[in-house]
């Protein structure tokens, strides 16, 4: 209950103004969810291809952005106090958003 409220905090902050605070929330966020790559990757790649395929190569994939995520988080949780708020590093800024 209280960590679903927090990431909800957390993602309804990033929407704001980007500030230190937005930024640790992106962060922190996206350290948590990372792993959530996998299995949106697998679907994503069956959608485009077919199921073999993203059982396959969307779970590398998935596997893959995941790293980069994680990555992502930890580098803006670290650096939260540099100002570029706004830069992120990965797209889209949350795993369960869609590309731009």
């Amino acid at each position: 209950g209280l960590l679903v409220m927090l990431l909800l905090g957390f993602v309804v902050s990033a929407y704001a103004e980007e500030n230190a605070g937005t930024k640790l929330g992106r962060g922190i966020v996206n350290d948590l969810t990372f792993p959530l790559e996998v299995p949106k990757q697998i679907y994503l790649t069956s959608k485009e291809d077919h199921l073999l395929s993203g059982l396959t190569f969307g779970l590398v994939k998935g596997i893959c952005h995941g790293i980069l995520r994680l990555a992502s988080g930890a580098y803006d949780t670290v650096t939260f106090l540099i100002p570029r708020y706004e830069k992120v590093l990965m797209e889209p800024k949350f795993v369960f958003e869609e590309k731009k």
